[in-house]
């Protein structure tokens, strides 16, 4: 690896840091670089370690850095915020953090699939039931002819609610799979922009 590689790697990995910061981290590594001089090249990467080390190093000391002064403005509050949690994610438990949070996101998306499940089958259920409770009314209607008229209307109720209710599920499920796939199309395209 050369000096070229070495800034080249940094800055990627640096590159989320505030403009200010990132500007004064390459600046700082490319005049280590000047002073040691090409033939020292080399030994000069040996010390600094690899652009990895180098960035962990850097967020770790900004974010120390951020935590020890007052917080100005919003700005440079967001920035501090922002190191920080850089910093968390250059620790080597950030892998299992990330995890998590990919597991709770994918947990909440099931839940929520869950729960437009169970109401669109609460709605079919309203349906079926509407048509059942009209044939049980006809069952009595020798019997009790109050009862046989609550049946028919309870029955005729229950089954155009359930209608009404399985179709507005119907549609937000439509819109909540739209919403769903738009997501997750946006997530693959800026993975791809960020690998090219």
């Amino acid at each position: 690896m050369n000096k070229e590689e070495y800034i080249r790697q940094l800055k990627e990995k640096l590159k989320r840091l505030p403009k200010e910061d990132f500007e004064r981290a390459v600046e700082y590594y490319e005049e280590y670089f000047a002073d040691a001089g090409k033939e020292n090249e080399a030994k000069a990467i040996e010390d600094l370690g690899s652009p990895q080390e180098a960035a962990d190093q850097i967020i770790r000391e900004m974010a120390l850095e951020y935590s020890k002064e007052p917080v100005k403005n919003v700005r440079s509050g967001m920035n501090a915020i922002w190191v920080a949690l850089l910093a968390l994610f250059a620790m080597p438990a950030a892998l299992p953090l990330l995890l998590a949070g990919a597991v709770l996101v994918i947990a909440a998306a099931v839940t929520a699939w869950a729960f437009l499940l169970a109401l669109l089958l609460a709605g079919i259920c309203g349906v079926i039931a509407g048509p059942l409770t009209i044939i049980c009314g006809f069952t009595v209607l020798t019997k009790s002819v109050p009862v046989f008229l609550t049946c028919l209307g309870i029955g005729l109720m229950s089954a155009g609610i359930g209608a009404a209710f399985t179709y507005g599920m119907y549609l937000l499920s439509r819109s909540f799979m739209k919403w769903t796939l738009r997501s997750i199309a946006r997530m693959i395209r800026k993975g791809d922009k960020k690998n090219a």
